[in-house]
């Protein structure tokens, strides 16, 4: 069997074989293993049928995943060995096929040469097919000054099936006389933040998909920054996507009969500055018409569009100063009596309803993870946010907590801080 890599930047995909004939039935006993790990792996993008599994190596190393429905992987199956090298940064995403869905895996990597386990043993489930209850869990925002991410704690100790990051996985711009875009200043701030133990034991053990906001590449980033490639680049390395185009991170999932649209609010954005007009665009043509495409087709009970950037937010950097796009998205919404529609956000270090009884969708915000808090610097909102009646917590670090019952077409946000408290609990239906 040998290895299909889609480029250079994405996942490599490797299909399970037996242990009798993998690469353990070769070893020989007794071999020390010379490769490390820099981090603990995880496991990204997965889908009722397959998963990515994600290693970054201390230097150049060939390691095997081994998988099993059984905890202690007595009998694994096993990859074909994959090469952690400098030109990925000594990443690698490997992308496992031929899985059964709605189970727990277990997994772990393993020194190609000698088989000796090289990170403790995670765990994910697959995508369930059949519609039945679940939760998952969103927030966005980490900054390294502000580390230890210890929100991470709370949100594995409510246990949700997968987990969604909006966004500003790290602050690459800050501080500003750091400041020097280019793959390598890329990876050594994303590398800074993956060190955080928290965050580590989390990805381990809760399956993530994430996407970009401004902060990956630099402040208020629109699509014709310079080192958007780079920034791009260096973010698939440790955030493994499968984008639904060729260029950008946009692309969608399914679980369990409820559809997620991952929006890319970054890559083909029109400088904020532009004229307000058809022109301007925050999606661009192609992912606008994708996700057009994708809610009147979705015949799921709800409809999750992630979006790293307020919807019906105000400023500079929101779909606020994209009215006439945020407008057309709005009017096929409801003119196309497209139900269930729930956007899921991030950027402003808080957490708010947002939703609108005339506006025909819901969306909720959620964050940080850790930097600083809405409140703390626009303390005046505080009274603005208060005159809409809706909940808005803006003090402390906090995550969401959705729980769907797809067959009622019922669902509940648990707002939660980082102490595991319950800030607010918000029930609706599709």
């Amino acid at each position: 069997m040998k290895n299909r890599s889609q480029d250079s930047n994405g996942p490599r995909r490797i299909f399970l074989r037996d242990a009798a004939v993998g690469v353990g039935a070769m070893l020989l006993p007794g071999v020390a293993s010379a490769a490390s790990l820099a981090f603990q792996p995880g496991t990204f993008e997965v889908t009722s049928d397959s998963a990515t599994v994600w290693a970054r190596g201390d230097g150049a190393a060939r390691v095997v995943i081994e998988i099993s429905a059984d905890e202690k992987i007595t009998a694994p199956r096993r990859s074909e060995p994959v090469a952690l090298d400098a030109a990925r940064g000594f990443a690698a995403a490997v992308r496992i096929g031929g899985l059964e869905p709605d189970q727990v895996w277990y997994y772990r990597v393993v020194d190609a040469q000698s088989g000796s386990p090289l990170a403790r043993t995670g765990r994910f489930r697959t995508a369930p097919t059949a519609p039945r209850p679940f939760a998952f869990a969103w927030t966005a925002d980490m900054d390294e000054a502000y580390k230890p991410f210890r929100l991470f704690d709370a949100i594995g100790a409510r246990n949700p099936e997968f987990f969604l990051h909006l966004g500003d996985s790290i602050y690459a711009d800050l501080p500003r006389k750091t400041f020097n875009p280019s793959v390598a200043h890329y990876r050594r701030k994303h590398a800074t933040n993956r060190a955080d133990t928290h965050l580590q034991q989390f990805l381990l053990r809760h399956p993530t998909y994430a996407m970009w906001d401004d902060h990956e590449t630099d402040n208020n980033v629109h699509g014709g920054h310079p080192n958007m490639g780079e920034a791009m680049q260096v973010f698939r390395e440790y955030w493994p996507c499968n984008p639904a185009g060729p260029d950008g991170l946009y692309r969608r999932f399914s679980w369990a009969g409820v559809d997620f649209l991952m929006l890319d609010t970054r890559r083909f954005r029109s400088p904020q500055a532009d004229a307000e007009g058809p022109a301007k665009t925050m999606l661009g043509a192609a992912q606008k018409q994708w996700l057009l495409g994708a809610l009147e087709s979705s015949k799921a009970a709800f409809k999750f569009i992630i979006t790293s950037v307020p919807f019906q937010g105000g400023g500079q950097d929101t779909w606020g100063n994209y009215r006439t796009e945020r407008n057309e998205i709005s009017a096929f919404i409801r003119e196309r009596n497209v139900g269930g529609v729930v956007f899921l956000t991030g950027d402003y270090h808080l957490a708010r309803d947002w939703s609108n009884p005339k506006a025909g969708f819901r969306e909720f915000m959620a964050g940080p993870i850790a930097t600083f808090v809405h409140y703390s610097r626009n303390e005046e909102a505080r009274a603005r946010y208060e005159k809409s009646g809706t909940f808005h917590y803006g003090d402390g670090y906090n995550f969401g907590l959705v729980r769907v019952d797809p067959v009622a077409r019922k669902a509940e946000i648990e707002y939660v801080d980082v102490e595991g408290k319950t800030l607010k609990v918000i029930e609706f239906s599709a």
